[in-house]
């Protein structure tokens, strides 16, 4: 037997406690966390090591099977929960505008043209429409405003 597989022997459940604290380091270095799960199915592998006589080959079978348990787990129960915001629309500005009417500053023409919205001239599809015309925006494609004419 060679020096390395009688170390690895040797330690017995120490192997297992010393994989889990490797794990628990790298995830303090990792982004997310997804190797404290491993972290933790080595520790209590390390741990029924220690209270019961297992060979290595059930030791690794356990710590795949407890790995795979953990992950789902945590995928089941960490799945990220689509909060309702109490502004929902606060990073998409263009989609603020929907449902308010404003002055053309820039004539529609061949579909294109401007509205001023504060201090800032927006781009705006719609149908052609005089500049001073009043439209209202029914939409948003990116940083551009659909617009129709306001009704009366």
């Amino acid at each position: 037997m060679d020096n390395v597989s009688s170390i690895f022997l040797g330690l017995g459940a120490w192997n297992w406690l010393i994989l889990a604290a490797l794990f628990f380091v790298l995830e303090l270095a990792a982004p997310g966390i997804f190797l404290i799960w491993f972290g933790i199915a080595a520790g209590l592998v390390g741990a029924l090591a220690l209270l019961f006589d297992m060979p290595w080959q059930w030791q690794f079978v356990l710590f795949a099977i407890l790995s795979l348990v953990a992950v789902l787990a945590a995928r089941k129960f960490l799945r990220k929960d689509e909060a309702q915001s109490a502004r929902p629309l606060l990073h998409r500005r263009a989609l603020q505008h929907v449902g308010k009417a404003y002055v053309v500053a820039d004539a529609i023409e061949n579909g294109r043209g401007k509205v001023r919205i504060g201090d800032t001239l927006w781009r705006v599809e719609g149908p052609d429409a005089a500049e001073g015309a009043r439209v209202k925006v029914t939409g948003a494609d990116g940083n551009t405003l659909t617009v129709e004419p306001e009704k009366a």
